[in-house]
């Protein structure tokens, strides 16, 4: 609790602090405290499950939109990092009078 009042008091005058705990004291009071059974709990569980399975899906059908992309990047410096070193033997070329 004492962190959280430190981390509160950062950058807060007194009134907008007053002001922050009241409201997160009202919020508290407000949110209903009723217990949970188990039938609740299991609902939850199976909810957080298929959310878990639906994020992983998308997580991996990223995944499989990467490697392509990464592959075009990947082949793009190579291209870039050989017409550089054309580049460089054309200057040298130019500078030391030799024929390419």
């Amino acid at each position: 609790m004492g962190e959280q009042r430190f981390a509160l008091a950062m950058g807060l005058s007194k009134e907008e602090r007053r002001d922050l705990e009241k409201m997160i004291g009202e919020f508290q009071k407000a949110r209903p405290h009723a217990e949970m059974d188990i039938d609740s709990i299991q609902n939850q569980i199976e909810e957080m499950n298929k959310r878990m399975a639906y994020l992983t899906n998308m997580f991996l059908t990223i995944d499989r939109r990467m490697k392509p992309l990464y592959e075009i990047i990947r082949l793009t410096f190579e291209k870039s990092e050989i017409l550089n070193q054309r580049i460089n033997a054309i200057i040298d070329a130019i500078r030391t009078g030799e024929p390419l």
